[in-house]
């Protein structure tokens, strides 16, 4: 938390409002010097505001949480949920030091006491249910199930069966009663992975669940009652789905009462070395001295299977190598140095063309590389590089870019 050689100093801070007569007792926070000065405009509006700029990625972040009212220490929920203890950390942890990985674990924050439904978009592989995970563990339904499903990976027939439940002789092989998602995870939390790819016919059923609180499993007549927080999670454009027809628009708007963006680790480099570091110490090593130049190669790489593609190159490189001392470039795969090596081509030569070939020609291989990357996923494609779908195509169009 303290950087070495850092002045440390105790701030008091008093309850605004307190709950009895006298004065509270004073709340005591330990800061170093250079915290406190960027914290310290926020302690004219609000002690607790100050208070959470203060301590914002520690520990103590969760105990001015709960002052704010965003956990509260006890809270009784309805259906009898089990009262929870605020967790300690972040687990699985949300790696990284960047803004966009500190904006994720205040998201984790500030809805620790809320019941809303969160939409988690991003690229494949950047950690959707990690975050799904720690909304979980930080809400007051943490002593309750988590149960996770990916709907892309099961069959039409097999998902419904799977997410309702079925009775005894509902279908062919229903040979016994089988109790679905929704009543597994009653009480706690369901997580969707691919919304998107759920069939229409079973967006239908499933929003009647997140509106009325009730299952019917198949082949039964009875509906029952379950009280189940819905986080579901895509790499789709689901707006623009909904305009195509191909996904419910009030299906959408139920689901997307919070948007949470991962961005792809391409956008967030800085996280680079946290996360190297991490994926050793998980396996039970040490992590061994990373030189500038490998640092450079790895942030070079657009990491198009991203934190994923990530951890498999770290687990590569420990098994292909016993306890190395120092992560040399020759270790990274060769798909790596490949890309790096043609990115430093490309500016030597452009260096010398005149302004408008040399931004053409960037474009041009920033389009053909991305449409790569993605299979030539147009509506990915454009969402990576901030086009619109149609700017996309002409684009395409205009630079006379075939699939190869």
């Amino acid at each position: 938390m303290f950087g070495p050689g850092e002045r440390v100093q105790l701030i008091s801070l008093r309850r605004t409002s307190p709950r009895r007569a006298g004065p509270p007792p004073p709340r005591v926070y330990v800061a170093t010097a250079r915290v406190r000065a960027q914290a310290e405009p926020a302690k004219s509006c609000n002690p607790i505001r100050f208070a959470c700029a203060l301590t914002r990625g520690t520990a103590l972040a969760l105990h001015v949480a709960r002052a704010r009212g965003n956990f509260p220490r006890t809270r009784p929920y309805r259906n009898d949920l089990t009262t929870v203890t605020p967790p300690l950390r972040f687990d699985p942890p949300i790696i990284g030091s960047s803004p966009a990985a500190q904006r994720l674990r205040d998201l984790v924050l500030t809805l620790a006491g809320s019941d809303v439904s969160v939409l988690i978009t991003g690229d494949s592989g950047v950690g959707k249910e990690v975050l799904a995970r720690n909304l979980h563990r930080f809400s007051r339904r943490s002593n309750a199930a988590f149960v996770s499903v990916n709907c892309a990976a099961l069959a039409p027939g097999i998902l419904e069966s799977e997410l309702f439940g079925h009775d005894r002789g509902a279908f062919t092989g229903a040979v016994r009663s089988h109790a679905g998602l929704f009543e597994q995870a009653n009480n706690g939390t369901l997580f969707l992975d691919e919304i998107g790819e759920i069939p229409p016919y079973i967006q239908a059923k499933l929003l009647r669940v997140l509106q009325e609180g009730e299952v019917r499993r198949m082949g039964e007549g009875s509906v029952r009652r379950v009280n189940v927080r819905v986080i579901t999670a895509t790499n789709a454009n689901i707006a623009e789905m909904v305009g195509t027809g191909a996904f419910r628009k009030d299906l959408f708007y139920r689901i997307n009462v919070v948007e949470a963006r991962i961005p792809a680790l391409r956008e967030r480099r800085d996280d680079m070395v946290d996360l190297v570091t991490h994926f050793f110490e998980s396996r039970g090593l040490s992590c061994p001295v990373i030189p500038e130049e490998t640092v450079r190669l790895m942030r070079t790489y657009s990491w198009p299977g991203n934190v994923r593609e990530l951890a498999n190159e770290i687990e590569r490189i420990a098994a292909l190598n016993s306890s190395p001392e120092r992560l040399t470039p020759d270790m990274l795969s060769e798909r790596i140095a490949t890309e790096a090596a043609g990115a430093a081509l490309d500016v030597s030569v452009l260096c010398e063309a005149p302004l408008a070939h040399a931004v053409s020609h960037l474009e041009k291989n920033l389009l053909k590389r991305t449409l790569a990357q993605t299979n030539w996923n147009k509506s990915k494609s454009a969402r990576r590089l901030g086009l619109s779908r149609q700017g996309l195509l002409k684009k395409i169009k205009r630079y006379g870019i075939e699939r190869e």
